[in-house]
């Protein structure tokens, strides 16, 4: 260990608490494990797959003889992605990128997971950071003392939890209330009259201002490529452009209220990312513009495009670019119902987002309160 290092952890931590390196307080598992590649995940099955995704499963699999043989619980650690997780539960691992994790003795697991989640490792963007957490010191107080801060951090972490999950819930909400008042897009249940999207709306392609001329991407307009989509409403973008950047190439501004629909990317393998833009907005080839002609419907139109996805997807195409075609775009069957029943999911949607914006709020809070309880956890402040 270096010592500069190491005198720095002793400053961060209470003076009677041990220190230890990471590999004095934690054994690499992963070795000799069974691992499930991603492309034979299953919808569901026997065990959960675990892997170094943001959500906690990544998909299951049928095969028992390929649960992990580690006692549990044991702590997840996503090599690409940084990401930890506490597994209680049989489980099966993901092909790439995971290392699991065995804490010594007298090491309480929960403190344990809870206490790498302070860590900040460095980025390196999708490469290995497994070395960098090799790096770190691991704090060891009494084992009567872990269990108690383990156990004030579960019952804060209980709370946050809850109002993501009020904050998820939202969205099921609104399917089910869309689904209720005109039925699924994709079979047309309730017989609505049918028109293909490109009689309802206008389409706008985008592009991309030169990357060899910096200064096309030093100003304050919001630029979107595929990578931005992974919200409902797009507030803000990754990159920004200048006004001369559009002149200069085939990108475009649209205004407040459209929608974007990604259209060449590999997710959409799995999903359709659909955005309504609450600024303006340009964006890249990768990226479309959808401009209803009734400016009202936006709304309607988003969750129509959302739920029923799975006509639109079912023509994706290529293998290394998939993507959809404009006339995948025009050619798509929507649903026209009545307009007072569309004028009622309207104002639903604008109630149930407002209401989740609310919750949003708490749930920062709520997150900062208990990154605050984190930090104060290892100074031994509780």
């Amino acid at each position: 260990m270096k010592t500069k290092a190491l005198s720095a952890e002793y400053q961060r931590f209470p003076k009677q608490w041990k220190i230890l390196s990471f590999t004095e307080a934690f054994e690499d598992k992963t070795g000799g494990q069974a691992k499930i590649q991603k492309g034979d995940y299953l919808y569901k099955g026997l065990l959960p797959v675990v892997d170094q995704g943001q959500g906690l499963i990544g998909g299951f699999t049928d095969c028992s003889d390929a649960a992990c043989s580690v006692e549990l619980p044991c702590i997840l650690f996503g090599d690409h992605t940084k990401v930890f997780k506490f597994i209680e539960e049989p489980f099966a691992l993901g092909a790439d990128g995971v290392k699991v994790l065995k804490q010594r003795k007298n090491i309480d697991p929960k403190f344990a997971y809870h206490y790498l989640n302070t860590l900040t490792l460095p980025d390196v963007g999708y490469s290995r950071h497994f070395r960098f957490l090799k790096r770190t010191f691991f704090p060891v107080p009494s084992l009567e003392e872990q269990r108690r801060i383990a156990e004030i951090l579960d019952r804060a972490d209980a709370i946050r939890r809850k109002r993501q999950e009020a904050i998820q819930l939202t969205e099921e909400l609104l399917r089910s209330a869309f689904l209720e008042m005109f039925g699924y897009p994709v079979t047309n249940p309730k017989r609505w009259e049918i028109k293909p999207l490109g009689e309802i709306v206008q389409f706008v392609g985008g592009g991309t201002p030169r990357r060899d001329e910096p200064k096309y991407f030093e100003g304050s307009i919001c630029w979107a490529t595929s990578k931005d989509m992974s919200v409902d409403v797009l507030s803000d973008t990754e990159e920004h452009i200048t006004p001369e950047a559009i002149r200069s190439s085939a990108t475009k501004l649209v205004e407040a209220g459209c929608l974007l629909v990604v259209v060449k990317s590999k997710i959409l393998m799995r999903r359709l990312p659909v955005a309504r833009t609450i600024v303006p907005t340009c964006f890249g080839q990768d990226v479309k513009a959808i401009i209803p002609q009734e400016k009202w419907i936006t709304r309607y139109l988003h969750r129509h495009l959302k739920f029923g996805e799975k006509a639109l997807l079912r023509q994706a195409r290529g293998v290394n670019t998939e993507g959809l075609t404009l006339e995948h775009l025009r050619s798509y069957p929507v649903m026209i119902p009545t307009d007072s029943l569309m004028r009622n999911f309207v104002d639903l949607d604008i109630a149930i987002e407002n209401g989740a914006r609310t919750r949003e709020v708490s749930e920062r809070a709520s997150d900062d309160f208990f990154n605050s309880l984190l930090q104060r956890a290892f100074r031994g402040e509780l």
